[in-house]
Parts: structure tokens; C-alpha cells; sequence
């Protein structure tokens, strides 16, 4: 469900941002893959997930929100 989501929050944002200004990865914190970011990895204990990282930074925690993920990716952008 949650990879579900995350792939529906990509699709929208390459589709508004276009997709050279858009890298989105899912990474499921329980695999393996989680350990290509270990300074993300130290907070997960701390963290309620979905966590959202944008630019290496944790950003929105709890549930993914097309309107502020989107708002953030904007402002970044300007």
C-alpha cells in the first residue's frame, strides 16, 4: 500500500515538476537498501513513518501529503 502511494506522490510530481528536476526513490526501511543512507537510517527510531526526505533531508513524517510535499518541492525550485 505504502510503495502504492509513494508511486502515485512520483508520478504527480515528474508530472508537475517534470521529470529532470524530479529523483524519487522508495526505500523500504526494513531492507537491505536503507543502509545507502545511513544519516537517514539514525533518525527512523525517532521518526513515524512514511518519513519524506527531500534533498538528503528529513521533511514531512506520519503520511505522505501531495500539498506539502509538492509546496516544498516548489519552493526548493524557485
Amino acid at each position: 500500500m505504502m510503495e502504492e502511494d509513494a508511486k502515485n506522490l512520483e508520478k504527480f510530481l515528474t508530472e508537475k515538476f517534470g521529470q529532470q528536476n524530479i529523483d524519487f526513490t522508495f526505500v523500504e526501511v526494513q531492507s537491505d537498501k536503507i543502509k545507502k543512507y545511513p544519516e537517514i537510517e539514525a533518525v527512523l527510531e525517532k521518526s513515524i513513518l512514511p518519513l519524506t526526505v527531500i534533498n538528503d533531508k528529513p521533511r514531512f513524517q506520519g503520511g505522505l501529503s501531495v500539498t506539502m510535499i509538492s509546496e516544498a518541492v516548489e519552493q526548493l525550485m524557485k
